[in-house]
């Protein structure tokens, strides 16, 4: 499909105007298409909606905007009503959302009756609190590589810079209108598609960025444009309400962030919320210091809102007791219903106490190498469409390699039903539901990678229940310590070393890549790269990508460059040990002084991050310097065989079982 033109033909099988006009009668003239590819999902549409077969609709530059389009046209041709409202929810509305699908159609009735002229639902509510407008969540990390079309957007006059309300700050395509509304929406995007069209075909940094990948993690085909046409929203509707288009929207409740994120963040979030509406409302100067001041740790660490905002696919959706009126009306029934804001639902189902081991069977490898050998597969724990467990293969790698080097095995697997009888050692125990630990053998060993701080959005309750039901090992014998203070006094140690396997990558003969940055965005690591590039240097930046193209970047790469996410940030030996077993130069952020980095002195250019950029510069003009660094850091990580830590291991578990 072309985006500029109009639809050729519509496909077959949509409503005509009696099934509408039917519908309409029964949902105060209310008409919400549900979307499905086949027979399975369509059985698992809301009843309240209007079925859309999608299967036209598959590819990857295309997304809801050309179903928006599609029934646009469909209703202009059959004549609806210019006053009925429509709109199309996916499937994964109540993932996403704090209400139910017939909440959605009884507010957008409710919108209609009182002279709206659209209803819109943004369900990304922690966003909305700890982001200016929906611009700014993509140049901090959201979907890295739209900046130059941010730029191309402010030079044709759209204002992209102002804060959003609860009006404009709009993700994921749910709202419904009539048909000024829709005509105005279409004729609002399609300028601004055109222009962006015209820059691909001229290949500019906008057009090139626009037509390019999404690097979103949870679809690697994904492209840019449908996420650059899901932020017009936002534009569109500030232009209009100033023209007389009437917008209601939905204002999410106290209670609705404390169901999504937990009473304390949740309370936290409302509160950003409630401030950033209130200086929007005033422009009074303290509301605004309030509001960047409480955001600034939440944007420097993201990743938990992302998660509870727009949550994966193999996570529970909501469980809602009905519509949100019906809500209030029945919570209204109990004394103990703090008041009619305050929307009442089924809370999800409590997730159980991990079943707690008895102390004898929480040391990992009890009774040694002899009892363990053959033992054990390794479980990278993945989770459907969670692209980021390949973060763990190569550490994984190593430790099958120190197995087969020792005379072992130990296959790697993603699936519990892969086990064969083998006993897991886990990798990504993060991602784990604490109900599976009571269904794990004995024997089972989780080995925590995540760093144990109290910036940590993982180290939460939850893991930190599995944590101290398994045999645990660590990476670090400060993380070791860091768990002893939360109470998880029985982990031991494996530090993360080097296995012949990992030595795997083939340097191209020219390096074309002056610095490559794998890995999230946010705001610190955003300056460096982008100081990089405006200086000359040829900048590249991977995120969501593994394996094989991964390594192809890099082996084009004079430079890796290793910035933390945030500013106390420790050493990330997890990703920077497979550089070293594969001779690359690399420049991470850090401290001389730091312990952590002792072993690797010589080995890693470490700055501290003010002094960075200029480090940079001299290494890319000092080709013999990077390759002594290259080579120092190759002979340090092969210093440390991942073979040699896992026997002492097992050997100090030997000991162990011996005593008791």
């Amino acid at each position: 499909m072309t985006i500029n033109q109009p639809i050729s033909s519509l496909p077959a099988g949509l409503p005509d105007l009696a099934l509408l006009t039917e519908k309409a009668a029964s949902t105060g003239s209310v008409i919400i298409y549900q979307p499905y590819l086949d027979p399975l999902q369509r059985s698992q549409l809301d009843a309240a909606a209007m079925p859309f077969d999608i299967s036209f609709n598959t590819q990857a530059t295309t997304r809801e905007y050309e179903l928006f389009l599609t029934l646009h046209q469909h209703h202009e041709a059959i004549g609806l009503g210019e006053d009925v409202f429509w709109g199309l929810l996916s499937s994964k509305f109540e993932m996403k959302s704090v209400t139910s699908f017939p909440s959605f159609v009884t507010e957008a009735e409710k919108a209609r009756a009182e002279g709206a002229d659209a209803y819109l639902y943004n369900p990304l509510i922690g966003h909305a609190a700890i982001y200016s407008n929906v611009w700014e969540h993509s140049l901090l990390g959201g979907h890295p590589g739209m900046e130059p079309i941010f730029l191309h957007l402010q030079q044709l006059g759209y204002p992209i810079a102002p804060p959003q309300d609860k009006t404009a700050f709009m993700f994921c395509n749910y709202f419904c209108g009539n048909r000024k509304f829709w005509s105005g929406y279409f004729a609002f995007c399609e300028r601004i598609l055109e222009s962006l069209e015209n820059e691909a075909r001229r290949g500019t940094p906008a057009g090139t960025a626009y037509a390019g990948s999404a690097q979103y993690s949870r679809d690697a085909n994904a492209k840019m444009r449908p996420f650059v046409i899901e932020r017009l929203l936002g534009l569109y509707v500030h232009q209009a309400a100033a023209a007389g288009l009437k917008i209601a929207a939905f204002v999410p409740a106290p209670a609705d962030f404390e169901w999504k994120f937990g009473v304390r963040l949740g309370r936290v979030l409302h509160g950003l919320f409630t401030a950033k509406e209130a200086f929007l409302r005033s422009c009074d100067e303290a509301l605004l210091t309030k509001w960047q001041e409480g955001r600034q740790p939440l944007t420097k660490q993201p990743h938990l809102i992302w998660f509870a905002d727009d949550p994966p696919a193999w996570m529970p959706r909501g469980q809602f007791t009905g519509g949100r009126e019906l809500m209030r009306a029945y919570a209204q029934q109990d004394p103990a219903y703090p008041g009619p804001q305050q929307p009442v639902r089924t809370e999800r189902p409590a997730i159980p106490a991990a079943p707690k081991i008895e102390q004898p069977l929480l040391q990992p490898f009890a009774g040694g190498w002899q009892a363990h050998k053959d033992r054990h597969c390794i479980w990278i724990v993945t989770p459907e469409n969670y692209n980021h467990s390949h973060a763990f293969d190569e550490v994984a790698l190593g430790l099958q390699g120190a197995f087969e080097e020792l005379g072992g095995s130990a296959p790697i697997v993603r699936d519990m039903n892969a086990f064969a009888g083998r006993a897991p050692i886990i990798y990504g125990g993060n991602l784990l539901a604490p109900e599976i630990v009571g269904h794990l053998p004995k024997d089972s060993v989780l080995i925590n990678l995540e760093q144990v701080s109290e910036e940590s959005t993982w180290i939460n309750s939850r893991y930190v229940s599995i944590l101290r039901a398994m045999p645990v090992l660590d990476y670090s014998p400060r993380n070791r310590e860091n768990l002893a203070a939360k109470g998880i006094d029985h982990a031991g140690v494996l530090e993360i070393g080097y296995s012949r396997c990992l030595s795997q990558i083939q340097h191209a003969p020219v390096k074309d890549i002056d610095v490559l940055f794998y890995g999230s965005m946010n705001e610190r690591r955003h300056h460096i790269l982008k100081t990089l590039k405006d200086g000359g240097l040829k900048v590249a930046h991977l995120f969501n990508i593994y394996g094989a193209e991964r390594d192809a970047a890099i082996a084009r790469a004079k430079i890796v460059i290793n910035i933390h996410h945030y500013a106390s940030g420790v050493f990330e030996i997890v990703r920077i040990s497979y550089l070293l077993a594969n001779r690359v130069c690399v420049l991470t952020e850090g401290d001389v002084r730091d312990p952590d980095l002792q072993p690797f002195i010589g080995g890693l250019a470490i700055e501290p991050y003010d002094d960075m950029i200029e480090r940079c510069f001299k290494l890319i003009a000092d080709a013999d310097e990077r390759d002594v660094i290259a080579a120092r850091g190759f002979e340090a990580i092969r210093s440390r065989s991942q073979a040699d830590m896992l026997m002492s291991v097992m050997k100090a578990a030997e000991k162990v079982s011996h005593a008791h």
